[in-house]
């Protein structure tokens, strides 16, 4: 998701099939991952960060407020990407990835920290 977001930003042209195709790619793995972190009810086989506490250290409580560029890019990713809707004709999007990307990054971290200690930190959870 990173090498996306930087190869998007260095991106002179900024249009073309394969930064869209580069930004879409970008943006499910976006969701994906805001979704993992900030759902607590999975969807059937869906897996969540909070499945990974107990609930004496629940996620909810440690986890960071959602910013709100990730609210945000959470809905929009929904109307532009996953969704066929009328908001993609009423506007241009731009999508600040590296922004996005470091928003995510900072999250990740606190739930690789807090993780209990029945799960290894090393791996790639």
């Amino acid at each position: 998701m990173w090498s996306l977001a930087h190869i998007i930003a260095t991106d002179n042209q900024g249009q073309g099939v394969i930064h869209n195709a580069l930004v879409e790619s970008f943006l499910i793995h976006a969701r994906i991952l805001i979704e993992f972190l900030y759902k607590n009810k999975p969807y059937k086989d869906t897996v969540r960060a909070s499945q990974y506490f107990t609930s004496d250290s629940p996620w909810k409580s440690i986890r960071p407020q959602k910013t709100d560029l990730l609210k945000e890019t959470e809905e929009d990713a929904h109307k532009y990407l996953a969704h066929l809707t009328y908001t993609r004709l009423q506007r241009k999007r731009k999508w600040p990835c590296i922004k996005i990307a470091n928003d995510i990054q900072a999250v990740l971290k606190v739930f690789r920290e807090n993780l209990p200690d029945d799960f290894t930190k090393e791996s790639n959870v």
